[in-house]
């Protein structure tokens, strides 16, 4: 038997907005690790995360996952305050167990790009609304890991449509009509020099978001001076670490493992 606390946001609950928490009842590990899924800000859940979750919690770390509104119902600004909301209240809970309240945040695919963005950019620079408990009780973000994640939301050369089409309706307003939207929901818009470590999972078989573009960003950040790591994973697909069970896995696993090891 394994039990676990889930908690929502709201009551009467609002689907979507909930968090899952496992914690243990001690821990030597110097941060927690927050998950957001994938799933092209339309579909997935929290509990697509549980996998490696369970892989990460057998190392000691205090884990928790967040789902959030998805589109079309909400916006990208809506979807952001959800896990920033979902992140104060995994601190809250992390500080009254005792546990580490510096979050490691973790994103796969669209969750990778939602976690950059909840890393990178200040409480309510994309322009989502945000009450006073969330921003009064916002986490310390210790490190940030993106897996097949897009740092750009502006349109690339020979963009896939079918993603394309996905971005357009998770801003809610087609490029034409507010080519500013996209900017600021770009990661590599609040890339700073300084500021938490990063770490960049690319998958050798990528369809969706170009791997030169992470290369790039990276590559100007580490010459700046930040902290940034890089790991290709060679036959590894879109999407590639939902489980520790193949080779391109128990590697991405070894490397977070690394870079976790590093944080404060």
């Amino acid at each position: 038997m394994f039990r676990y606390t889930s908690l929502y946001f709201d009551n009467p609950p609002v689907p979507q907005r909930a968090l899952d928490l496992w914690l243990p009842e001690t821990t030597r590990r110097p941060v927690s690790l927050f998950f957001v899924h994938g799933g092209g800000w339309h579909g997935g859940t929290r509990q697509q995360m549980h996998a490696i979750m369970h892989a990460f919690y057998k190392e000691g770390y205090p884990v928790a996952s967040v789902d959030y509104r998805l589109a079309p119902g909400a916006t990208l600004g809506e979807q952001l305050a959800d896990v920033r909301e979902g992140m104060a209240i995994a601190r809250a809970e992390l500080a009254a167990a005792g546990l580490p309240t510096g979050l490691a945040l973790y994103g796969s695919s669209a969750g990778g790009h939602l976690a950059l963005l909840a890393g990178l950019a200040e409480p309510g620079a994309c322009g989502e609304k945000l009450d006073a408990r969330t921003l009064e009780t916002a986490p310390r973000v210790a490190g940030i890991i993106g897996s097949c994640a897009p740092v750009t939301f502006e349109p690339w050369d020979d963009i896939f449509p079918g993603i394309w089409s996905s971005m357009e309706r998770a801003v809610g307003t087609p490029y034409e009509k507010a080519p500013e939207l996209y900017r600021i929901f770009s990661p590599e818009t609040h890339a700073r020099d300084e500021g938490a470590p990063l770490l960049f999972l690319t998958a050798e078989c990528e369809h969706l978001f170009p791997n030169d573009l992470t290369e790039a960003l990276a590559g100007r950040l580490s010459r700046a001076g930040r902290r940034v790591s890089i790991h290709r994973y060679r036959r590894a697909e879109h999407g590639f670490f939902y489980d520790v069970k193949r080779n391109a896995q128990k590697a991405a696993l070894c490397d977070c493992l690394a870079f976790l090891e590093t944080l404060e």
